[in-house]
């Protein structure tokens, strides 16, 4: 497997995956490195999308690997300018899969694989009071 590199809509950032491992008959996950900004341990999957104005980052973060626990997911979202970072949502059994931001709205979806269900949301992200400080 090979690692994932995407650049910001502007050219001025840089997102690496870079292949960790995968689950037994699963995808593959990733180590992730914004800019100079490392994630250390924590795995990510490959659903990722730049916000139009290259600030915002929002990817698909794994929470477990082991295959008996399913997959957990959460959809976190980077703010470079302000260097932190914040969960908007978890999925217990599935995968979050950010598609659009819109204004201060990121609409994205909850993919339940097994059960062949896939819902849509949106959410407001500017004003949340989750966001954390990046190391």
């Amino acid at each position: 497997m090979q690692s994932i590199v995407s650049t910001s809509p502007d050219g001025s950032r840089k997102a690496v995956l870079e292949y960790a491992d995968e689950i037994r008959f699963g995808p593959a996950y990733y180590h992730l490195k914004v800019d100079n900004i490392s994630f250390g341990g924590r795995v990510f999957g490959d659903s990722f999308l730049w916000s139009p104005d290259s600030r915002f980052f929002a990817v698909q973060e794994w929470e477990t690997t082991g295959e008996t626990l399913g997959p957990k997911t959460r959809l976190l979202l980077i703010d470079l300018e302000a260097r932190r970072e914040c969960v908007l949502s978890r999925v217990d059994g599935g995968f979050i899969v950010p598609k659009q931001f819109e204004g201060g709205k990121l609409i994205y979806t909850k993919r339940y694989h097994g059960k062949g269900i896939e819902n849509e949301f949106e959410i407001e992200f500017p004003s949340l009071n989750r966001w954390e400080n990046l190391e």
